[in-house]
């Protein structure tokens, strides 16, 4: 163990536990803490009288027996303090890491692990096939996919999607897209391949709540397909330009994404607005965050030049 040792204040659990990767710093004191029967706050302050003369890396190398470049590695929060996870196309968020992986990896189907993950782009766990995305509120919550295989593999595409176009261009369109879809659900779209999931979602014929993972894995395969489109910058400049160029982007639509009924006659206009406005609304977010990434890496150019503060 490379951390240098605190006789006085620190010293090793008598339980070592190593941090699942990606994991949040809560997420792992929490299961330090319940490992070795102790509360968190002895983990955070062993002493009440006496400080540390470690810095917490440290500190939590001598207490979980691991060494600091796994806790920096693992537990990404700490190998740089001012790293932003909440913004930007590849901005992160907390949510339970996939219970068959936590299973495998620590030997304990009953761990659960808070990782962290892409807002955008992480939706299922592939290997194996659990939603573990939007909605899902607890590990035990992860809805199993084995049925739906094409949600699986928008998953697939949607990672494809992102090798292809970059962040910046997908995580426009996944935010764009998946609040027109959810709109168009409430004024009466339908699709009879989402129809078909939710049947299959909901044994016993019992409702799918709008709530629910269920819900949100449905209309996924929908999602990454109008991704697919609107990522394209062909196929948005037809959107954004002329009647007949426009008419060409409608009509592209509908045969990738061919309703089971018609909206009613109040929601048309809405709809074909909203399709042309969802391409103005993700154009403008490719362009906002390509200047943000423009003057990030002027800021960096800069703070690499000899006299300039």
């Amino acid at each position: 163990m490379s951390a240098r040792f605190d006789p006085v204040v620190v010293r090793p659990l008598p339980r070592p536990l190593k941090p699942f990767p990606q994991e949040t710093e809560s997420s792992f004191l929490s299961r330090l803490a319940a490992a070795n029967a102790l509360p968190v706050q002895r983990l955070q302050r062993p002493s009440l009288w006496l400080t540390s003369r470690l810095d917490p890396i440290d500190q939590l190398s001598v207490l979980s027996g691991q060494s600091r470049t796994t806790i920096q590695y693992a537990i990404p929060r700490w190998e740089n303090k001012s790293w932003n996870v909440s913004n930007g196309p590849l901005a992160l968020t907390p949510r339970w890491a996939c219970r068959r992986c936590v299973a495998r990896r620590t030997g304990n189907p009953q761990q659960d692990v808070m990782i962290w993950m892409s807002k955008h782009h992480d939706h299922v766990c592939i290997p194996h096939r659990l939603w573990i995305g939007r909605a899902v509120d607890s590990a035990a919550g992860q809805y199993d996919l084995a049925d739906l295989p094409e949600v699986v593999q928008a998953q697939r595409r949607h990672y494809r999607l992102l090798r292809r176009y970059g962040p910046a261009v997908i995580a426009a369109c996944y935010e764009r897209c998946s609040t027109f879809w959810h709109s168009l659900f409430q004024r009466g779209y339908r699709l009879s391949d989402r129809a078909e999931r939710l049947r299959r979602m909901s044994p016993n014929d019992r409702q799918v709540r709008p709530w629910q993972p269920q819900r949100y894995a449905a209309v996924y395969p929908e999602i990454v397909e109008a991704m697919s489109l609107y990522a394209s910058s062909h196929w948005r400049s037809l959107a954004l330009g002329e009647e007949e160029q426009t008419r060409l982007f409608k009509a592209e639509f509908h045969r990738r994404l061919t309703q089971e009924r018609s909206l009613r006659t109040t929601a048309r206009h809405w709809f074909l607005t909203e399709m042309i406005t969802t391409a103005w609304r993700i154009e403008l977010a490719i362009k906002s965050a390509e200047v943000k990434e423009s003057a990030a890496q002027v800021d960096e150019n800069r703070a690499h030049l000899p006299g300039i503060e």
